[in-house]
């Protein structure tokens, strides 16, 4: 039997919320797989048990083959010690080649004397280092650093000094530098920049094993996914796509089509055989005119009774039948409804003005115009400082230097998942937290707003997905009124679907928009746009003025870098 990953019968869920009910589901050895669904469906539960971090509450999951086979697993948030160093992290993820290459050396020592069972035993095992490119190993990670923008990066640095985008990007790298044959890899891209996305990309392309991936990022979905495991949240199970992300689509829209059909000839079928059995007395000569043959008419009449019963009878049995045999109502899927087409007229041209702000080690001395109304697209690669400058323009980091002068009201949506201080606060609670007024009004634009369905209106915020979080955070930002909204990374944990409605909400914001992503799919509907190099450069370009007029990027004595 070929290696796969498995999972047989598997029903599993957290206290009363089941997650997955009676699910079958096979990975051959060498699909390329991307599992999709919307935010709180289980896409990541299911990794965790394919990986076999978690256990299924029933059924079985696993690996079913080779007892060697390696199965390596990239969570969203890593599980080392925020006390371990790079350099322990790197050596942790390379022990199992490392104690290969001390049991080859401990052979070699004997292989004068060495009978028949050691030589063919040194051999496997120089094979097996071969296929792992062992020789290749230490510039493997330094590769890798370098490509996701760790260049350079002290080992002996703890994980806790660095950032979380920092740290799940040394995660990243342990993880390639001896890859699995299976590799499962959860949300790897949200802190990757273009030039990270695009090398990991081509890496997880051209790996030879399995690749299972749980990902927003709709580019990558397109160039490494041959197959697309749907993960259902109606139904609690899965299903399986072919031909890549674009022919998941385009069978996804059919398959839809056909369920909305189905259901609509099934109502239509029941009101026709309730109209059937009403209304067949009718049709049939019940109350048309008695003539003078009473005797004729008296057997006419029961005649007609028996047929008339007939016909009710037979169209009451085809209505139980219809009704035992039920089609379920397509669920209504999530869609984003922002109503951001207007805002409070603000009263001043300049939304934003920073000047000569800086933070030490992050931000050099920076000046920054944005004009009120002007759409603003940041990029540039990790590191360069990006999440810094919108964390003072907002008011969350003082800046050393500098000021910072803000016209009208900021909303801020931050990169990084806030602590949840209070994770049993039911979703609606939380909600509405500071916001004041009345709850039941919170509720109701909280429906509208089509990120959340009234059953998630209960579930406790410690309970939900990290992707339900993130939705969350755009609930309060969407529905608080601001004339300025600032976003760092807004698609980080959002299926893909809801992304494109993410993207349509921001393009129709009538208020300023200051937005950070590396989301290459994103839409040209920026009024203007900057890429943000490491050392506090900029490049900007302008749709409409001059690049550079709105952002002013480096300067230091006066003079723009």
């Amino acid at each position: 039997m070929t290696d796969h990953l498995y999972l047989s019968g598997v029903s599993h869920g957290y206290g009363d919320r089941e997650l997955l009910n009676n699910v079958d589901l096979v990975i051959h050895h060498g699909e390329h797989v991307a599992i999709v669904g919307e935010n709180g469906a289980g896409k990541s539960t299911l990794l965790r048990l394919l990986s076999g971090v978690e256990t299924p509450d029933d059924g079985a999951a696993g690996l079913s083959g080779n007892p060697g086979y390696r199965v390596g697993y990239l969570a969203q948030t890593h599980g080392f010690s925020e006390s371990v160093t790079v350099g322990d992290a790197i050596d942790s993820s390379l022990a199992s080649l490392r104690a290969l290459e001390a049991q080859i050396l401990d052979l070699e020592s004997g292989l004068a004397d060495a009978g028949n069972d050691e030589l063919e035993l040194y051999g496997s095992l120089q094979t097996e280092y071969q296929l792992r490119e062992g020789y290749a190993a230490k510039s493997r990670v330094e590769a890798a650093l370098d490509k996701l923008g760790l260049g350079g990066l002290d080992r002996r640095r703890t994980l806790g000094s660095l950032s979380g985008g920092e740290q799940e990007r040394v995660a990243l790298a342990c993880l390639l530098a001896d890859p699995a044959e299976a590799l499962l890899l959860d949300e790897p891209t949200n802190h990757l920049d273009a030039n990270g996305t695009a090398w990991l990309e081509s890496r997880l392309a051209a790996h030879r094993g399995t690749v299972v991936v749980v990902s927003h990022d709709r580019v990558l979905l397109r160039k490494v996914a041959t197959t697309i495991i749907e993960v259902d949240a109606d139904r609690r199970s899965v299903n399986r796509y072919g031909n890549g992300y674009e022919g998941y689509l385009r069978e996804k829209a059919a398959e839809r089509a056909r369920w909305i059909q189905q259901y609509d000839e099934w109502l239509d079928a029941m009101a026709a055989e309730r109209l059937q059995a009403a209304t067949v007395g009718d049709r049939m000569g019940y109350g048309r005119k008695h003539d003078n043959d009473k005797m004729a008419f008296g057997f006419k009449a029961g005649t007609l009774q028996s047929a008339v019963s007939s016909k009710v009878r037979n169209a009451q049995e085809r209505l139980r039948r219809l009704e035992e045999n039920p089609v379920d109502r397509p669920p209504v899927p999530l869609k984003l409804a922002a109503p951001l087409g207007s805002v409070t007229d603000a009263v001043s041209e300049h939304a934003l003005e920073a000047r000569s702000v800086s933070v030490p080690g992050r931000l050099q001395p920076t000046d920054l115009t944005v004009e009120t109304g002007q759409k603003v697209l940041i990029t540039g690669p990790n590191g360069a400082g990006k999440s810094t400058l919108l964390s003072v323009l907002t008011g969350n980091l003082e800046p050393a230097t500098g000021s910072v002068y803000v016209n009208g009201t900021v909303g801020y949506l931050q990169q990084e998942l806030e602590v949840l201080a209070r994770p049993s606060l039911r979703l609606l609670p939380a909600f509405a937290a500071g916001l004041g007024g009345n709850i039941d009004e919170h509720a109701e634009g909280l429906l509208r707003l089509g990120l959340f369905r009234p059953a998630e209106f209960h579930v406790p915020v410690g309970g939900l997905s990290a992707g339900q979080q993130r939705r969350l955070a755009l609930a309060r930002l969407l529905l608080g009124g601001y004339q300025t909204m600032i976003v760092d990374e807004p698609t980080n944990h959002l299926a893909p679907v809801l992304v494109e409605q993410l993207e349509s909400a921001l393009a129709s914001f009538a208020g300023t928009l200051v937005i950070v992503s590396h989301d290459r799919a994103l839409g040209e509907w920026f009024d203007h746009c900057a890429r943000v190099e490491g050392g506090g450069r900029a490049a900007a370009s302008g749709r409409g003025a001059s690049a550079g007029s709105w952002f002013r990027y480096g300067m230091q004595g006066g003079e723009l870098l």
